[in-house]
């Protein structure tokens, strides 16, 4: 092969280096806006459940309204007597609600986390991808630079993992609530 030959092969080669470069900026790109996508998805998840709280303590006092009422009718000898049941029944109902309500905040919190640390490496890779290459006709340093994006994305994939698999300290009864 000739020094002619040999420079088209590098040239074709590096064109190639450029276009896999490109491709996977494209989709780090893609990934980092459809995860600012989900973000916003969560961001909404936990406005809904902040809604249904409101709505729980609007349940906890009206039946706390209906036992003092209720006491009220008691301590003044009125007949009827005071039907507790009913309202216990709602009270309970509604800290169970009020637990898994607790439990799916904890987890929307965790994926919330999540998701913005892999944006952050997303956007960490995508800043290696900024800067111009200086021997564009050289395909090592497409290659070096696609290897980099590629390592940073993976190194925030473990990290994830990790941090996913830990176990989580200080977190006692998470996702439970204590009534009296």
């Amino acid at each position: 092969m000739n020094d002619g030959e040999a420079f088209a092969k590098d040239a074709r080669e590096a064109k190639e280096a450029a276009r896999a470069a490109d491709l996977l900026v494209t989709v780090a790109t893609s990934l980092n806006e459809r995860l600012g996508v989900t973000a916003l998805e969560l961001e909404r998840s936990q406005d809904l459940l902040r809604e249904a709280s409101e709505e729980l303590l609007t349940a906890f006092r009206g039946a706390a309204d209906r036992i003092v009422d209720a006491q009220r009718v008691a301590a003044s000898g009125s007949e009827g007597g005071a039907d507790y049941g009913v309202v216990l029944e709602h009270l309970y109902r509604a800290v169970h609600h009020l637990q898994s309500h607790d439990l799916v905040n904890q987890l929307i919190d965790a994926q919330k986390l999540r998701v913005d640390k892999m944006r952050e490496k997303l956007s960490e890779a995508l800043s290696l991808a900024v800067p111009p290459v200086a021997a564009p006709g050289h395909a090592e340093e497409w290659i070096g630079r696609s290897r980099a994006m590629l390592d940073c994305i993976v190194a925030g994939i473990a990290q994830i993992d990790a941090e996913a698999k830990a176990p989580r300290g200080g977190s006692l009864g998470a996702g439970s609530v204590d009534l009296f």
